[in-house]
């Protein structure tokens, strides 16, 4: 029974991100920038940030005192962007580059860093509403009853209409969507192999890269291809459905990898498990308290707080806090946050280039990686803080 809950993580994360762009509007990319440009400058800093001050911890620090393996720089930006669903997902990566050790590291981290987003988040919020950074709300005004009122109503709606789709017809049709944009993603992963073997790499084993990759960040693409044809074939897709399947493969996700998760490693290497989890908290929340109020020209603290607690925990940790500073979305950070993960997943806490950050390592070398790390989270800030936070 336990090993069989051992492969269900690796196996769940490629229905969530298969979930991801199911049914969701797309706008253009340039409306797109405009409304969440600020927000995926934020958000990209902390990530790149994670990948820089894990390569500085562990060259000068982890590596001389310790001896760990270089590939350890990666696991803040896997662990806290990423969560438990990345750490479990690449588990045939970390097993491929002789860091079978880091999988439990990283999950560790995860739930750490999960468990310190709801409580640092409720203190930050707290501290948001003494320096007066957000309006504390004593009674409710007939405007926001009437509002809340509505919110009640078409969330009742929303639950109608979501039991009338939970037909057994319609429950099966979204499943083999899923399943058609896993394979998909999968067909495109083995695509991408090929070319690599057939090209660049066909002579010398040392280019080839793929190899350590996984595919789920590519069943992001696989949804978006079955759901084009799926509409094409006449085919209706409810959002709400695709999403309430993703929550129930995202919650097996998380119950089975925090279940399966050894202590062992983490117990015997504690040292190296704290300054990890320290360093990624300390950085970011220095990013919300000292550098949102600089990338972002207003409501600094909502957009700010929605990414700071998303960074740290997952999506939905991030939308309980915009949601207590922001209960009636008056600032369109709701909006903005939800574009900006659509610009933001493809690459970073779980996307290609989360993938790609322990291959390149052993490709490339820990300093290259965390030279390159530095120079994109300097351009990242310099964006944020030299034309967002100024373009009022």
């Amino acid at each position: 029974y336990y090993d069989y809950w051992r492969l269900l993580p690796k196996q769940l994360i490629n229905v969530v991100f298969a979930c991801l762009f199911l049914a969701r509007p797309i706008i253009p990319i340039r409306k797109m920038w405009k409304l969440a440009g600020p927000q995926v400058a934020f958000g990209q800093m902390l990530a790149w940030g994670q990948y820089f001050l894990g390569g500085i911890l562990t060259l000068f620090v982890l590596i001389p005192l310790f001896k760990v393996n270089p590939i350890t720089a990666a696991l803040i930006e896997i662990s806290f962007e990423g969560g438990h669903g990345t750490a479990s997902g690449l588990t045939n990566v970390f097993t491929k580059v002789g860091f079978p050790e880091g999988k439990e590291l990283a999950l560790g981290l995860a739930t750490v860093s999960l468990c310190t987003a709801l409580f640092a988040g409720v203190l930050l919020v707290n501290w948001g509403k003494r320096r007066h950074h957000i309006k504390t709300i004593h009674k409710q005004t007939a405007r926001q009853r009437s509002y809340h009122r509505r919110i009640v109503y078409e969330l009742n709606k929303q639950g109608i209409r979501l039991r009338e789709h939970m037909t057994t017809q319609r429950v099966t049709s979204h499943v083999i969507l899923i399943a058609c944009s896993v394979g998909i993603g999968w067909l495109l992963y083995q695509g991408l192999i090929f070319i690599e073997h057939t090209t660049w790499a066909s002579k010398n084993d040392e280019l080839k890269i793929l190899q350590y990759v996984p595919f789920f960040p590519l069943c992001m693409f696989g949804g978006m291809i079955a759901n084009q044809i799926w509409r094409r074939l006449g085919f209706t897709v409810s959002r709400q459905l695709v999403e309430l399947l993703s929550s129930i493969a995202l919650s097996l996700l998380i119950a089975s990898a925090v279940g399966t998760m050894s202590l062992n490693y983490i117990s015997s290497h504690i040292e190296v498990f704290v300054l990890l989890a320290l360093t990624g908290i300390l950085w970011i929340i220095f990013g919300f308290i000292f550098l949102a109020p600089r990338m972002f020209s207003k409501n600094w603290f909502q957009n700010g707080i929605v990414n700071t607690a998303q960074s740290m925990g997952m999506t939905a940790t991030g939308l309980l806090f915009l949601h207590m500073v922001d209960p009636d979305d008056k600032t369109n950070s709701m909006e903005s946050f939800g574009y900006k993960q659509l610009m933001f997943e493809p690459f970073v806490g779980g996307g290609i280039i989360t993938a790609l950050s322990m291959p390149f390592i052993l490709q490339f070398g820990l300093t290259t990686f965390t030279v390159i790390a530095g120079i994109v989270c300097l351009f990242w800030l310099a964006l944020g803080h030299l034309y967002f936070g100024r373009n009022r």
